[in-house]
């Protein structure tokens, strides 16, 4: 395993601290491609001041893990792959395969922080049957779960053990209900004292994935939950509001839980086909009530319609409930359009809102509610690429090679939130494309933060969170944060390797091995400015 910590090391690479006077706009806003459908399986064919930039202050990394198989979510970042414990300990899980292209041995990665080190980079999934998708959440008084999927006509894999780190896992099955052939992509947290009741969102198999109608929904939302700590599980629900009466059906990984606070849970659907949706409940999932965040421009949207470009989610979403009942949210940006036969999207529209409870939601239909200069002029644009070298412009190198690699969301997205309840402080990570670092033809992602200390109303400069020597050439991706703090800190892993894009679907890159990183942000990065700088390499194993 590969274990560095950083100390204020900016001065060491070309992003700095530079201020920054203007939002610097990229000019690709007019570039529009076809949206693919969502993969299960293997190869898928598929005018005001600017914050400063900010280089990384104190972060811990290591190595948690590495798989091939490079997806780990369709659309929205999988929160829910990462947990720090009270006493220190720590797990995370991810889709780990490492024999493509089949990937035959798919299933749930898990590795294991025992207060000192991780445990070695795992080989083998948790899982009897491949699987993947996988979900984590303390469960028990010390125990740990997981839930995943295998596809579009089987049950979803339940995994548990009572000892978090140690021992056998027990497996069962969470079946469909009767009238789906199977369930796909599952979200699951826990909450209650002990992280008894387990709470699960997974769709009903789309007819695209070998599934059928559910309700008459193509890609039915269901809820569903257990009490005694996933040993048994209530009936699927589909809840109000998500019916064939307002939609067609949802995509595949178009929806996150927020971090929950106590009995206080909501999960919010994010795409460009749908209104943007929170459901929320106040009492532990017995009742919902649903919020209309952004309302859709064309009702029942599909690719047969002919549509003006309209703005709209770009898929990716996450949110947490603070002390005080307040809901944050933050979601990635873009512009779509269907033309009769097809949807399309925008590559390079760009940015990350940010709403929360007290703020009127965009109702009416209005196809330029969410556009990225709106949104910024109403201090509702939280994230966008940064103009590093501060010379006005974005100098990337799609400039010169029109390539850009496939995620199908924005340039900056991929957002996590979480709320420090002990000192009232908001942090926001997201990943955006970076100027300065790229391969021959593709600019690379690093991950981002911004901080608010008045519960959103205004937030700190941008920090970026990976702008050093052991990052230069690599594309930092998919960050999932913990619901939990570690010594006070935020807590996360992402996933990371050389080349932007994927292999398993969008660019369809060669296979090559992706590294599962752990990182712990400073508890007040975006704040600390101009500081003389130095770093230092605690300790440098090999890469697993």
């Amino acid at each position: 395993m590969r274990k560095f910590t950083f100390i204020l090391i900016g001065m060491l690479v070309v992003s700095g601290l530079i201020a920054q006077t203007t939002r610097v706009k990229f000019n690709g806003n007019n570039v529009a491609v076809k949206m693919e459908k969502a993969t299960t399986e293997g190869i898928s064919p598929v005018n005001v001041v600017s914050p400063y930039v900010n280089p990384i202050t104190d972060a811990i990394e290591s190595d948690m893990g590495t798989t091939i198989y490079d997806l780990p979510s369709n659309s929205c970042t999988p929160y829910g792959r990462l947990y720090v414990y009270p006493d220190g300990t720590k797990a995370g899980v991810w889709t780990l395969g490492k024999n493509p292209t089949a990937y035959p041995d798919r299933g749930t990665g898990y590795n294991y922080y025992d207060g000192s080190a991780w445990g070695p980079d795992p080989t083998l999934r948790i899982e009897s049957v491949r699987t993947g998708w996988p979900s984590y959440a303390p469960c028990g008084p010390n125990g740990e779960i997981v839930v995943s999927h295998q596809s579009g006509t089987l049950p979803l894999v339940v995994s548990k053990r009572e000892n978090k780190g140690t021992g056998s896992w027990t497996q069962t099955f969470l079946n469909a209900p009767s009238e789906a052939s199977g369930m796909l992509w599952p979200r699951m947290i826990t909450t209650g004292e002990d992280h008894n009741t387990v709470h699960v969102i997974a769709l009903t198999a789309p007819v695209a994935n070998g599934g059928s109608l559910y309700q008459n929904l193509d890609g039915a939302l269901l809820y569903c939950k257990s009490e005694d700590g996933g040993v048994t599980f209530g009936d699927w629900q589909l809840l109000d509001g998500l019916t064939s009466e307002y939609y067609l059906g949802f995509g595949g990984d178009s929806y996150s839980w927020l971090i929950p606070y106590e009995n206080d849970i909501a999960f919010v659907i994010s795409e460009s086909s749908v209104d943007l949706i929170l459901m929320h409940s106040a009492d532990n999932g017995d009742t919902w009530e649903k919020i209309v965040v952004w309302e859709h421009p064309y009702p029942f949207y599909s690719t047969t319609m002919v549509t003006e470009k309209f703005y709209c989610p770009d898929g990716s979403a996450h949110g947490v409930i603070d002390k005080y009942g307040k809901i944050h949210l933050a979601f990635g940006v873009n512009r779509a359009y269907a033309d009769g036969a097809s949807s399309y999207w925008f590559p390079w529209v760009d940015g990350v809102a940010y709403w929360n409870s007290d703020k009127p939601t965009w109702l009416g239909g209005d196809t330029l509610a969410l556009h990225p200069d709106s949104l910024y002029a109403h201090g509702d644009l939280i994230g966008w690429m940064q103009d590093v070298d501060g010379n006005g412009t974005l100098d990337l190198i799609y400039n010169s090679s029109g390539s850009y690699a496939l995620y199908y969301i924005g340039p900056t997205s991929m957002p996590q939130i979480i709320y420090d309840n002990d000192n009232d402080i908001l942090y926001a990570v997201f990943a955006s494309v970076t100027e300065g670092y790229e391969t021959e033809t593709q600019d690379r992602r690093h991950l981002w933060t911004r901080v608010s200390y008045d519960r959103g109303a205004t937030w700190s400069d941008f920090t970026d969170l990976v702008a050093n020597i052991f990052h230069i050439f690599d594309e930092c991706v998919f960050p999932v944060i913990s619901p939990t703090f570690d010594g006070g800190c935020p807590a996360l892993l992402y996933q990371r390797d050389e080349e932007p894009g994927l292999s398993v679907r969008g660019d369809e890159d060669p296979p090559t091995t992706n590294y599962i990183t752990y990182m712990m942000i400073d508890e007040y990065v975006g704040i600390k400015e101009g500081v003389s700088q130095s770093f230092k390499v605690e300790q440098n194993f090999p890469n697993p």
